[in-house]
Order: C-alpha cells, then sequence, then structure tokens
C-alpha cells in the first residue's frame, strides 16, 4: 500500500511517497518514506508580479507532473491527491495549466484555498503536539501565511492571509493585509492564556530553529530566533549557500519568513516556538490515509 502527496507551492514544488507501516491505526499512523523529491519551480516569481504564470514556468511546472507521474507507475502508488497553493490560486491562468496538465499527465491538480491549506497542515500538525498543549499554528509559504489556534487538542480558530516569504522579497505584500492579520491575531488572544506557545511549519522555520541550535522536537527561544535572522539578514546569498549549506532559493527568502514569524510571535507576546518537519505534504498524505482507512 502506497500513497503520495504533491504540493504545489510558490517556491517549490514536491512529491512525497511513503507506505504506512500499520494498516490498523487511524488517527497517528507512522509513515515510511520511499521516495521525496522537492524542485525549486518559484512560480511565485511570476504570480506576484505578473499575475499570472509564463509559459516557460508552465511548461516546466508540467514536465515536473510528468516526471512525478512516472514516479507514481514506478512505486506502484495506489492513492495520491496533488495540492497547489498560493501561486496557482493567485494566476489568472492557473485553472488553464492545471487542465493542461490533467490532458498530459493524468494527474489532478486540486487549486484549494488557504483555508483549506490549514486544515491539511493541521491534520499533520495535530499528530505532532500534547493534546493539552496551548498552540499557535503558524505556516508560513510563499504566498500565503495560514494561522490556527490551538486548544487542548483542537482547532479553535484559524485564518489565511496574502502575505508570504517570495511576495515579501518582491514587495507585493498589501499594507491592508498585514493589519487584517495583525487586528485577526488580537481578537483570537482575547481567548488564549499567558502560557501561549507557537509551532510553525514550512522548511524556512525548520532551518531557522537548527541555526538557533534547536532540533525539530525543542522549542527555540524568540530572542535566539531574532539573533539568527539578524545573522541571515548581515550575509549575502553566496555566502548563506556556501556557508550555511541553504538551498539558493531557500537562501533567498529565509530571511523573509523569519521576519514574518517573529513580528506574529511579538504581537502575540509569544516567547517559544516548535518547528516540526512536517508541512503540506504531510497532511495531504494524513488525509489520503483517514479517507483508504474509513472506506475499509
Amino acid at each position: 500500500m502506497k500513497f503520495a502527496a504533491i504540493d504545489i507551492g510558490s517556491n517549490a514544488v514536491r512529491l512525497a511517497i511513503a507506505r504506512p507501516l500499520h494498516l490498523d491505526i487511524l488517527q497517528d499512523p507512522e509513515f515510511k518514506t520511499i521516495e521525496f523529491t522537492r524542485l525549486p519551480l518559484r512560480l511565485g516569481d511570476d504570480v506576484f508580479g505578473k499575475n499570472q504564470i509564463s509559459k516557460k514556468k508552465a511548461d516546466l511546472l508540467e514536465k515536473a507532473m510528468q516526471a512525478f507521474a512516472l514516479l507514481m507507475e514506478i512505486y506502484n502508488v495506489d492513492f495520491s491527491r496533488a495540492c497547489a497553493t498560493s501561486a496557482m490560486r493567485d494566476a489568472s491562468n492557473g485553472l488553464d495549466i492545471a487542465k493542461q496538465i490533467f490532458k498530459s499527465t493524468g494527474i489532478q491538480i486540486d487549486i484549494i484555498s488557504g483555508k483549506t491549506e490549514s486544515k491539511l497542515v493541521q491534520k499533520a500538525v495535530m499528530n505532532k503536539i500534547p493534546p493539552k498543549h496551548h498552540l499557535l499554528h503558524i505556516d508560513v509559504g510563499g504566498g500565503s501565511t495560514e494561522i490556527a489556534y490551538l486548544k487542548n487538542g483542537k482547532v479553535k480558530l484559524f485564518e489565511s492571509f496574502n502575505i508570504g516569504t517570495v511576495r515579501s522579497r518582491e514587495g507585493k505584500i498589501d499594507p491592508t493585509e498585514i493589519k487584517r492579520m495583525l487586528k485577526w491575531l488580537t481578537d483570537a488572544m482575547q481567548n488564549a492564556d499567558n502560557s501561549l506557545q507557537a509551532i510553525g511549519t514550512g522548511g524556512n522555520i525548520v532551518k531557522l530553529n537548527q541555526l538557533s541550535g534547536a532540533n525539530s522536537h525543542e522549542f527555540n527561544n524568540i530572542k535566539k530566533l531574532q539573533a539568527t535572522v539578524e545573522m541571515l539578514k548581515n550575509m549575502n546569498k553566496h555566502d548563506r549557500i556556501y556557508d550555511l549549506k541553504l538551498n539558493p532559493d531557500r537562501a533567498e527568502v529565509i530571511d523573509y519568513a523569519g521576519e514574518i514569524f517573529i513580528q506574529i510571535l511579538n504581537h502575540c507576546n509569544i516567547h517559544e516556538i516548535i518547528a516540526p518537519n512536517v508541512g503540506l505534504k504531510d497532511g495531504i498524505m494524513m488525509d489520503l490515509w483517514q479517507k483508504f482507512y474509513r472506506q475499509k
């Protein structure tokens, strides 16, 4: 039994293929990853500046999906799902590209809303936190940021905002969207207690915490996170790639991600954040598993 999750983001596209190690566990199954591929297509570079995906990027995306389709065939995948987020959501030609890719590869791309994206990521996050914790879940992507208030193992509030690393780098974040996010956070925090901590998802916060000296099972102090972001801002791209061994596409946006996280943490007076290495692909995998399990 094999499952495949495709995440078509604003900065990169990812394919994960995994098999469950047990077939009788619904809530917290353990998966063995047998294939993972990440391609830095950076669709957001086109969309957030020109409102559409260029023919060059569309052709590269189609080739990537053709490669993913072949890998899924080779691994004999039983169940799969492909989800596209902010870049294809905002692109004027996103639906047309999805239709063309379906014709050429048979892969049906779901262009999901920000709230659906948040719900899927939460499926992965909820299995990584103690049920009694009160946490603010922050997922920063290239084009959007999803935030959820989690209490006693349940999602109480969540919202999506057009604030992301690629948008920030391109200077395409609407100031009114920042105001909307901060107001939402203020309203959400009225029901929070003083012990609130944060959980962050996305490759940037995982790497930021690692650079700060925290692993995926440890909370990182905001002061250490701020110091790491300042260090990165004082480094050029070359040094980020060769000294810190960052992927080139991550090297260009990681400091912008850090600034978004810090702004949210400071506004909510949260002092610690943990970053388990999970994301949308893991939520898609969990969703596929739950649907399969219920149909058995």
